[in-house]
């Protein structure tokens, strides 16, 4: 098991140097309010209790959603395309969409934690993103939040000295 800071962001929201490089107009950028910030929340809390997912920090910001996602390696890119194809396929139910849209930019981005250090620094970023971004406090997001998320205590365990010496740090399954 693997711990990741991943990413990932509204449609049009952000400009790739590949759409700059091949000249990609993107449309107009989708930001969501508070309501619309709440409701894709309840699509992705949904999403993870069916799935059993282990999420360990959450937010919603606006354009981009931050989420801390314990997972093996080779289902991050499936447990993150759910995540995003599942939500913006109930937001499209929810809101009579039939033409074309999308909610989400193509990609994600996905950073791999390996401390619990680095954790704890990571948890802290997703967790104050709002106000770094300056948008005020979503009072509905915090029991939603909460609901989808798993307790860090315990999470790492120091075990095995590595060849050189130092120890290594493993995720308790």
């Amino acid at each position: 098991m693997n711990v990741y800071h991943v990413t990932w962001v509204t449609h049009s929201s952000r400009v790739s140097e590949r759409m700059v490089t091949y000249k990609v107009k993107s449309g107009e950028p989708l930001l969501l309010d508070d309501d619309l910030e709440l409701e894709i929340t309840r699509y992705i809390a949904e999403i993870v209790k069916e799935n059993n997912l282990q999420v360990l920090a959450y937010n919603i910001c606006r354009d981009h959603v931050h989420m801390i996602l314990v997972c093996d390696s080779s289902n991050l890119n499936t447990i993150v395309g759910k995540l995003k194809g599942k939500s913006g396929f109930l937001f499209k139910k929810a809101h009579n969409i039939i033409d074309t849209f999308h909610l989400w930019g193509q990609k994600f981005h996905a950073e791999e934690i390996k401390s619990e250090e680095q954790i704890e620094k990571t948890i802290n970023y997703v967790r104050f993103n709002r106000e770094k971004h300056g948008l005020s406090f979503n009072k509905g997001l915090q029991p939603l939040v909460t609901s989808m998320t798993t307790p860090v205590e315990g999470l790492f365990k120091a075990i095995n000295k590595t060849t050189s010496g130092g120890a290594t740090a493993q995720l308790i399954s």
